[in-house]
C-alpha cells in the first residue's frame, strides 16, 4: 500500500495494570480509530501492548485478531525455547521482547541457532532485542507497557519528501497536533494520556534513503552521517516539547524500504554501515537477514550492545539468522542477505 499522506502507523494501547480486561482494551482501541479516521486520519495498524508480568497465554484469545499483540517479554536467562517458540507459533500477529544485559551476550548467538533450527526466518521478524531497560513504544516488537496508555507511531515519509527542509518541524507538529486533539478528550475520560513517538520509518518505496537524500547527500557516501543526524536532531527537539514516548529517531528497518534493500543486493550497504550510524542517529540495527553462524552472530551481537552503550539512549536489534543469500518473507517480500 502507498499513501501520499502522513497517516497514523500504530495506534497503541499499553496495559500495564488490570484495569483493562482484553475485550475493553479492543472496544476502546477501534472506538479511537473511527474518532481518528472521522478526523480523515487514516490508521494503518492497531496495537496492544502488555506488561513485563502478563503471560501470553493470558491473551491468547487476541491472537490470530487484526490486533497486533506485544504480549512476550523475558530477560535471556528466563527464556524457555519451547514456551517462545509456541508463542510465535500459535499466536501469529504476536511479537516478543528479548531483553539483554551484558552478561546475557553469551546466550543470545545459541537461543537465536537453537530457534531458526524449528522457526522459519518470518518468526524472526516478531523477534526484538532490548538493550539496557523495557521501552514504551507504539513500534514493535520491542514494545512493553511501562504505564497504563496510548501511543502513537507515524508513517509520514511522504511529508518530508513533499516539502522542503525549513517546512518539516511545522509541518509534523500541525499533524502531530491534529492527532493529538482527536483523541486526548476521549483518552482523558478513562484517566489516560496520549504520548507520541515521532521516529521516521519507511514502508517499501517511502524510503528514508529519500528524506536523507533531500539534505543533499548520496546515501551511503559521505555526507550521511550528518545528514542523519539533522533529521535525528529535529525529531529529539520536537519530542521533548510534546508528550512523547519511544525512540523519536531516524529508522532503517531494511526489509521495510525498498532502497535500502536495493544497496544490499548490490553491495553497496554493509551491516557495519548500519551499526556506525546507530551509534548516534538511528533506533539499532533492524529487519536485516545475516548469516546463521554462531561467530559471526557473537560478533554482531557485541558490536550492537557496544552501539548501545557508546549512545546511552533505548536500542534495538531485529534480525533473521539463514543459511540462504536471499529470503522471502511474507508481508515484506524478497530480502537479500547481508554477506
Amino acid at each position: 500500500m502507498v499513501l501520499k499522506m502522513p497517516v497514523v502507523r500504530a495506534l497503541t494501547l499499553h496495559v500495564k495494570s488490570r484495569d483493562f480486561n482484553l475485550p475493553e482494551a479492543v472496544e476502546f482501541l477501534r472506538e479511537l480509530k473511527k474518532t481518528l479516521e472521522a478526523g480523515r486520519v487514516f490508521v494503518w495498524t492497531l496495537r496492544i501492548s502488555l506488561g513485563e508480568d502478563f503471560e501470553w497465554f493470558n491473551a491468547r484469545e487476541l491472537c490470530g485478531s487484526d490486533i497486533l499483540l506485544s504480549a512476550y517479554h523475558k530477560q535471556v536467562r528466563e527464556i524457555d525455547l519451547h514456551e517462545l517458540s509456541s508463542y510465535l507459533e500459535k499466536c501469529r500477529n504476536g511479537y516478543a521482547t528479548v531483553l539483554t544485559s551484558e552478561e546475557d551476550l553469551d546466550k543470545l548467538p545459541e537461543l537465536y541457532i537453537e530457534l531458526s533450527k524449528n522457526l522459519g526466518e518470518d518468526y524472526f521478524t516478531r523477534i526484538g532485542i532490548n538493550y539496557g531497560e523495557y521501552i514504551e513504544t507504539p513500534y514493535f516488537p520491542i514494545s512493553t507497557a511501562l504505564s497504563d496508555a496510548v501511543s502513537v507511531a507515524y508513517r509520514y515519509v511522504d511529508l518530508f519528501t513533499t516539502s522542503e527542509p525549513a517546512d518539516w518541524r511545522p509541518s509534523i507538529l500541525d499533524f502531530v497536533d491534529k492527532v493529538d486533539s482527536l483523541l486526548k478528550d476521549r483518552v482523558r475520560e478513562v484517566g489516560l494520556k496520549v504520548r507520541h513517538d515521532l521516529s521516521l520509518s519507511p514502508w517499501m518505496s517511502e524510503s528514508v534513503v529519500d528524506v536523507i537524500e533531500k539534505l543533499g547527500v548520496s546515501f551511503p557516501r559521505a555526507g550521511t552521517f550528518s545528514a542523519v543526524y539533522r533529521v535525528n536532531r529535529l525529531l529529539t527537539e520536537i519530542a521533548q516539547n510534546i508528550e512523547s514516548t519511544g525512540f523519536n529517531e531516524i529508522m532503517l528497518p531494511v526489509a521495510e524500504d525498498d532502497r535500502l534493500k536495493e544497496y544490499v543486493r548490490r553491495g553497496v550497504l554493509r551491516v557495519e554501515d548500519l551499526i556506525a550510524l546507530s551509534t548516534v542517529c538511528v533506533a539499532g540495527l533492524d529487519m536485516v537477514a545475516v548469516p546463521r553462524s554462531f561467530n559471526y552472530l557473537k560478533n554482531l551481537f557485541t558490536d550492537t550492545y557496544t552501539a548501545f552503550l557508546v549512545k546511552k539512549k533505548p536500542y534495538g536489534v531485529r534480525i533473521i539468522p539463514t543459511e540462504k543469500s536471499v529470503i522471502s518473507l511474507s508481508r515484506f517480500g524478497e530480502l537479500p542477505v547481508f554477506k
